[in-house]
């Protein structure tokens, strides 16, 4: 039987966890296993998915990824850069109050108007306004020596990401962290954002991951 025998071979068990399923970025390959003609189906929606009604700005494959991840590593905290207007913090709140683990979720903008009044006040999230290139401003030594690991850190504001990344390196990342920079594939600056009815010309000029 196909379901018996899907069980016993455990695959969802053993094979996401083989040893050598993490690679150095140096030794990663500048491909996907996706063809393109998928990841434009897979991404030329992504402005349709909401999550308690409110634009959540994630595509379908970390919509699948995240809360398996999420899962095996049980974050103490979870350091998102890039607010927008709160959908996605939201999303990693319900997903870590599913998974029974008690989550301290930190999210940060530079500008903080565009959180929708729905998630605004939630308990289980802290908003805090900031600027990317002065990171050590806002998740200061000190600060950042309270927050208890494992951390997961979502880089999403595609600014100073080379300091930011540097900067909790120096800063307090252990053994056990998790990072993610999102929105890597390029083609999805090639097919879903290059929308310049959404984005307009002046926001290509900052951005270090377009064309990437």
């Amino acid at each position: 039987m196909v379901y018996k025998t899907a069980l016993e071979l455990a695959k969802y068990k053993s094979e996401p966890l083989r040893t050598d399923r993490f690679v150095k970025i140096s030794e990663r390959e500048d491909r996907s296993d996706l063809p393109e003609a998928a990841c434009k189906n897979l991404l030329k929606n992504h402005w349709l998915q909401t999550w308690k009604g409110i634009l959540l700005a994630k595509g379908m494959t970390e919509i699948t990824l995240y809360p398996m991840l999420l899962h095996e590593l049980q974050p103490k905290t979870i350091i998102e850069i890039g607010t927008f207007n709160g959908g996605s913090a939201l999303w990693f709140a319900d997903i870590m109050e599913m998974l029974g683990t008690e989550t301290r979720i930190y999210s940060m903008d530079i500008d903080l108007s565009m959180v929708d009044e729905k998630v605004k006040h939630d308990p289980r999230i802290q908003f805090v306004q900031g600027d990317c290139n002065h990171i050590e401003s806002t998740f200061t030594p000190e600060l950042l020596s309270t927050l208890p690991h494992p951390w997961f850190l979502t880089e999403d504001a595609h600014i100073n990401s080379v300091g930011i990344l540097e900067y909790f390196h120096q800063n307090g990342f252990q053994k056990g962290d998790y990072v993610v920079i999102e929105d890597t594939n390029p083609l999805s600056w090639k097919i879903e954002m290059l929308d310049e009815e959404i984005w307009g010309e002046e926001y290509y000029e900052n951005q270090e991951m377009l064309g990437q």
